[in-house]
C-alpha cells in the first residue's frame, strides 16, 4: 500500500490510474483470459468415434435423398411414356432409336426388338416407388441414429485430453524428450555463456568488451528463420562442417547431424545464447571487483573465487537466463521443424498438428497447457535451486 501511495505522490492520481488501468487490461486481456480459455478448451472432450459415426450417417442420409430425387424423376418420365403409349403415340424415348434415360447402355437394336409396354413401364414405376419407400424408412432410422450419435459426440467436460497424453506412448515420449532436450540446451548455454559473461563484465578492456558485445548482437539482426537455415546448410551432409572434418581427416564419412536431436540442440543453443549471456552479464557487472581482488589476495584459487564470490552474486542472473532459455527452447517451433529430421519431432510440432491438421482444439489446448505447466514448474525449481525470489529475478 505504501508503494502505491509513493507512486501516486510521484506521478499524480490521473497518471497512476492510467498506468494501473493499462496494466490491468494487458494482464487480463493478454495473459489471464487466454489462459483461462485454453484451460476451458482443454477440459472439453468429444468422442471422435461418435463424431465420425454421425458424419457417416449424415452422408448416408444425403445419398438416400439423392437416390429418391432421381427415382422420382424417373417415375415422372415413365408416366409420361405410359400416357403417350396409351394415347397411341410413339414412345418418346424409343423414337430416338438409341439409348434410353433409364438404360443408357442399351443398344438401339435391343429397344426395337423389345418395345416397352404400359404394363412393363408400370412394373418399373412400382419398383421405383418401392425403392423410394425403402429409402424413406432407412432415412427415418438414420434420423434416430443420427440424433443418438450427435448426443454421444456432444462436447463433454473431463480430463480425457490429458489422459490421452499419458496413454499415447508416442506423444508422451516426444513430450519427455522435448523437456529433457530443453534442459540440455539450457545447461549447454549456461556452460558456454558464464565464462563469456564474466569476461565481458570483469576481464575485457572497454573497447574489446564493446567489440565482443557487438559481435554477439549483430548476428541477431537477422531473422531467426534465416539463421536456422544457415545452420541447416552448415550441418547438412555436404555442408561446411562435414567438409572441414573430412579434410582434416577427423572423420571418414559425413556425420548425419539431423538424425536424432544433435542439429536441433546446436541450433537452439545458438538461437537462444544471448538470453543466457545478458542476465548473467548484468548481475556480474554489478559485483564489486574489490571482492574478487580480496579473494585472490587471500590465496583463493580461481575456481573457489567463482564458487564462493561470483556465482552467489550472479544467482539471480543465472536463474533468469536458465528460465528464459528453457522456456524458449521448450516452446520453439521453427528450429526443430527446420533442423530436425524424421526421428526428431518436437512437442510443439505435435501441438501444431493437433490444432491445424487434426482440428482437435481440445487436445491441442491440453498439450499446450501441459507444456505451460511444465515451464512454470521449471521456474519454481530454478527459484528454489538458486534460492532467489521473484523480486530478485525482477532486479
Amino acid at each position: 500500500m505504501q508503494a502505491i501511495q509513493d507512486f501516486v505522490r510521484r506521478y499524480g492520481g490521473v497518471m497512476t490510474a492510467y498506468i494501473f488501468l493499462g496494466c490491468g487490461i494487458w494482464m487480463v486481456g493478454m495473459i489471464v483470459l487466454p489462459q483461462l480459455l485454453m484451460l476451458e478448451k482443454s477440459l472439453t472432450y468429444s468422442d471422435p468415434a461418435a463424431s465420425a459415426r454421425a458424419a457417416q450417417i449424415q452422408a448416408d442420409t444425403d445419398r438416400l435423398f439423392v437416390e429418391i430425387t432421381r427415382a422420382e424423376r424417373s417415375i415422372g418420365r415413365l408416366q409420361t411414356r405410359i400416357a403417350a403409349i396409351e394415347a397411341g403415340e410413339a414412345d418418346p424415348e424409343a423414337s430416338g432409336g438409341g439409348t434410353t434415360l433409364l438404360n443408357p447402355f442399351a443398344s438401339g437394336t435391343q429397344q426395337q426388338a423389345e418395345p416397352a409396354t404400359p404394363d412393363s413401364l408400370r412394373t418399373e414405376v412400382a419398383e421405383l416407388e418401392a425403392q423410394i419407400e425403402n429409402n424413406r424408412i432407412v432415412i427415418a432410422q438414420n434420423d434416430s441414429d443420427l440424433e443418438e450419435a450427435r448426443v454421444a459426440a456432444a462436447p463433454k467436460y473431463g480430463f480425457a485430453n490429458y489422459q490421452e497424453l499419458v496413454e499415447n506412448d508416442l506423444n508422451r515420449s516426444i513430450f519427455l524428450k522435448t523437456i529433457w532436450a530443453s534442459v540440455l540446451v539450457t545447461m549447454i548455454c549456461l556452460i558456454v555463456c558464464y565464462p563469456i559473461a564474466f569476461y565481458l563484465a570483469k576481464a575485457a578492456p572497454g573497447e574489446q568488451a564493446a567489440l565482443l558485445m557487438l559481435a554477439l548482437i549483430v548476428p541477431y539482426w537477422i531473422n531467426e528463420i534465416l539463421r536456422t537455415f544457415a545452420w541447416l546448410m552448415l550441418l547438412s551432409d555436404g555442408g561446411v562442417i562435414n567438409q572441414l572434418l573430412l579434410t582434416l581427416g577427423l572423420i571418414g564419412e559425413p556425420i548425419r547431424w539431423r538424425e536424432g536431436n544433435g542439429a536441433v540442440i546446436i541450433g537452439m543453443t545458438y538461437a537462444y545464447i544471448l538470453f543466457m549471456i545478458f542476465p548473467i552479464y548484468n548481475t556480474i557487472d554489478t559485483l564489486d571487483k574489490n571482492q574478487i581482488e580480496a579473494a585472490r589476495d587471500l590465496g583463493a584459487p580461481w575456481w573457489r573465487i567463482h564458487l564462493r564470490v561470483v556465482i552467489p552474486h550472479a544467482k539471480p542472473g543465472i536463474a533468469v537466463g536458465c528460465i528464459m532459455t528453457f522456456m524458449l527452447a521448450a516452446g520453439s517451433y521453427a528450429v526443430p521443424l527446420i533442423l530436425g529430421g524424421t526421428t526428431s519431432k518436437w512437442f510443439t510440432e505435435v501441438i501444431y498438428d493437433a490444432f491445424n491438421e487434426g482440428n482437435d482444439w481440445g487436445l491441442g489446448s491440453a498439450y499446450a497447457f501441459m507444456l505451460l505447466t511444465t515451464c512454470i514448474v521449471f521456474i519454481l525449481v530454478m527459484m528454489r535451486l538458486f534460492k532467489v525470489s521473484l523480486q530478485d529475478i525482477a532486479k
